[in-house]
């Protein structure tokens, strides 16, 4: 079986790590696996790592409306039609509906991989709309959540299959901090560090956390904040940070690669589950959620049905309101209670090992494949 995977971010990259997961750990099996992404300046444009066949197509720009991404389309659907897959798992993204039009549908079996439904304002249900409408290009749909196949494609909507998200539980893992990080970061041996892992975009609210922060640094004078990642409000957050004299006590590390992000953790005494509690974010199950519990770390989390899939109340994190002075107060009470803290990190794996990628995709990835390989030409549109 020879399988395609496209997704409209860089592998591996910040955000989709689905993208990246479900092909490294195919390969891993055997499969023959082909990716096909964008690619940041100065990365191949073709290798082989770990059993895949990555091609990368120069893409400066991941915008939602840019040149770029037709560009992207235009040269992955060549791509296909000189490597031909059986299977195309394309992670939905806007235009992804040209796809198999432009490397020809008849080809290969394509499965449509809705991971959200729509995030970024304006128009959101008008960008539900097109998500549903680009489905109809495919052979089969998939779904991250029951919630989000109800927003997206209504309840009544029959989808091949809901998949959930998952952790690499080989690479996060609990282990000791690195006194050179550390160093390096400026964080000091008492401090108490509370991570933050995810997109910094506008439309994420992340102004809110910090001035959470700012309600739990008011009172506590070992508690730091830990920042990791890119996005459109980077300057305007470190500008506030400034503004609320927390420069000091707020670190921005900017983009991480993947595969240092448990090092990062490791400085971590509490990992920080902040999704705005917005309707268009409700039903998202959060990657960084389930990674920072498989790295064994207590977790304050919102209180959003995403985030209940992998948190449970005083187990193995807190759940709470996702205003300054409910999630700045939870945060300061488990900075001051560190027996606390023991307790529910000593739960944290152990709430995630059903999450493992490896499972997901040995047990219900591989099999909807052959599943829907064995009748290529059924016919989804009830």
């Amino acid at each position: 079986m020879r399988v395609c995977h496209i997704g409209f971010n860089y592998f591996p990259g910040q955000g989709l790590t689905i993208f990246y997961e479900f092909a490294r750990h195919q390969a891993a099996l055997g499969i023959e696996v082909i990716v096909v992404a964008p690619g940041r300046i100065g990365e191949p444009e073709r290798e082989q790592v770990g059993g895949m066949t990555i091609f990368r197509v120069p893409t400066p720009s991941l915008g939602r409306f840019s040149g770029d991404r037709l560009r992207f389309l235009w040269k992955a659907a060549r791509i296909m039609r000189r490597h031909p897959p059986d299977l195309v798992h394309v992670y939905a993204f806007v235009g992804a509906g040209l796809l198999p039009w432009l490397a020809g549908r008849h080809k290969a079996l394509w499965l449509y991989d809705c991971q959200t439904s729509a995030i970024k304002p304006p128009l959101l249900r008008l960008q539900n709309r097109l998500i549903r409408l680009e489905s109809y290009s495919f052979d089969a749909v998939t779904v991250l959540s029951a919630g989000i196949r109800d927003i997206v494609f209504g309840p009544r909507r029959a989808v091949e299959a809901i998949v959930p998200l998952g952790a690499d539980l080989e690479h996060f893992q609990p282990r000791s901090p690195d006194p050179a990080l550390m160093a390096r970061l400026g964080i000091a041996a008492d401090d108490c560090v509370l991570a933050y892992c995810g997109t910094l975009d506008h439309n994420r609210k992340m102004e809110k956390l910090l001035a959470a922060f700012a309600v739990t640094a008011a009172q506590e004078p070992a508690a730091r904040l830990l920042i990791l990642g890119d996005g459109s409000a980077l300057e305007e957050l470190k500008a506030q940070a400034r503004e609320l004299r927390l420069e000091n006590r707020i670190i921005f590390t900017g983009f991480v690669p993947y595969r240092e992000i448990p090092d990062y953790l490791a400085v971590a005494s509490i990992a920080l589950a902040f999704i705005s509690m917005d309707a268009c974010f409700e039903h998202q199950p959060p990657t960084k959620t389930a990674e920072y519990l498989a790295q064994g770390l207590p977790v304050v989390a919102t209180d959003t049905a995403g985030n209940r899939v992998f948190v449970q109340q005083e187990v193995n994190g807190l759940l709470c309101g996702d205003d300054a002075r409910t999630y700045g107060q939870a945060m300061l009470d488990l900075v001051r209670d560190s027996p606390r803290r023991r307790r529910l990190a000593a739960n944290a794996r152990s709430s995630v090992l059903a999450f493992d990628w490896a499972a997901i995709v040995r047990a219900q990835v591989v099999p909807l494949y052959e599943r829907l390989l064995r009748d290529p030409r059924r016919d989804k549109k009830e």
